[in-house]
């Protein structure tokens, strides 16, 4: 399980036991609804790429936590997230990966906790960007250091995490990007505009994974997030179910004194998604042949699938 025993070594954390390779599942089919789009085309903004907001400075993604009642009551910059995946992790748990620029930066973020291989082929999509956690299994640390990554952990940047030797850590991002200048904002492929013709109303959604939850509900405006039953953040303007593969990843992890092994979810290839907005659900399809490239989401009839202006969540599930 993840606790701080995963730390990078380089951290000055103990390590975590030897890693095994494993195969990795194959990519989840395409699939989608019937509804037609509408005339308005979306545009990819000039502002702001990750949720069209203002303009955009340079990028961070944080690794969060997200196990129990006490972490979801303690979750700092949630809501001030551009993007949020919640992507699953061993056990059948989750955990969050948020990406923020820098021009509307939280006070803190967190719970942080350890990086994970999925979350290396789904920031590339972003470029060269700041990477935070709080440390990572031996035989990932290998992948990390290759990434097109700015990886910083409490060994790199100490005075922007607080005290490692107290649960739960957090960090102060301006310090991380006054440390490390990352490169401006990159659209992940996301476009914006108004509501396309078509979709059904839908008030609220719920997803699964083998232990953990998550749901988002209108509130007339945005939706209120709740995750595993308790409520977790509100402002969030478009939620997308991206149905992926989820299977074996390349490691395994004694930690807790029991092999757990590490879970990959595959973000390239493609697959469908229902993506929600304004109290309705639009069925999709996604595609992303190329790791280095954004994800698109396109409508039945081929159009592009346009995001409401504001922040976004990714239900990353089976």
């Amino acid at each position: 399980m993840d606790t701080h025993s995963t730390a990078r070594v380089r951290a000055g954390w103990p390590l975590a036991a030897v890693a095994v390779g494993v195969g990795l599942a194959a990519v989840a089919g395409c699939g989608g609804g019937g509804h037609e789009s509408g005339t308005t085309a979306p545009t990819r903004p000039a502002g702001n790429p990750l949720d069209n907001v203002g303009t955009a400075g340079d990028t961070l993604a944080v690794k969060i936590d997200n196990v129990g009642a006490r972490v979801q009551a303690i979750h700092r910059g949630l809501a001030e997230a551009d993007i949020v995946y919640w992507i699953e992790v061993e056990g059948g748990l989750s955990r969050f990966l948020a990406v923020y620029d820098a021009d509307h930066l939280p006070a803190l973020i967190g719970p942080v906790r350890s990086a994970r291989q999925t979350d290396i082929p789904l920031l590339q999509q972003y470029g060269h960007l700041d990477f935070a956690y709080s440390g990572a299994i031996s035989g990932l640390l290998p992948l990390l250091d290759r990434a097109d990554l700015r990886n910083v952990t409490p060994a790199d940047a100490p005075e922007a995490f607080t005290d490692r030797a107290v649960d739960p850590t957090f960090i102060d991002p301006h310090r991380i990007l006054a440390r490390f200048p990352s490169v401006p904002a990159r659209s992940p492929g996301f476009a914006f505009g108004a509501a396309p013709t078509g979709g059904e109303a839908l008030g609220a959604m719920t997803r699964h994974l083998p232990a953990a939850s998550i749901a988002a509900r209108f509130n007339g405006r945005t939706y209120d997030i709740a995750v595993d039953g308790g409520p977790a953040w509100s402002g969030t303007a478009t939620v997308v179910a991206q149905h992926v593969a989820i299977g074996p990843g390349l490691f395994t992890d004694f930690n807790a004194g029991h092999p757990d092994n590490e879970v990959f979810t595959r973000s390239t290839g493609s697959g469908r998604a229902e993506v929600l907005r304004d109290g309705r659900v639009w069925h999709t399809a996604w595609s992303r042949p190329d790791p280095a490239a954004g994800t698109t989401f396109t409508l039945p009839d081929g159009g592009i699938m346009p995001f409401a202006t504001g922040p976004v969540l990714v239900v990353m599930v089976p």
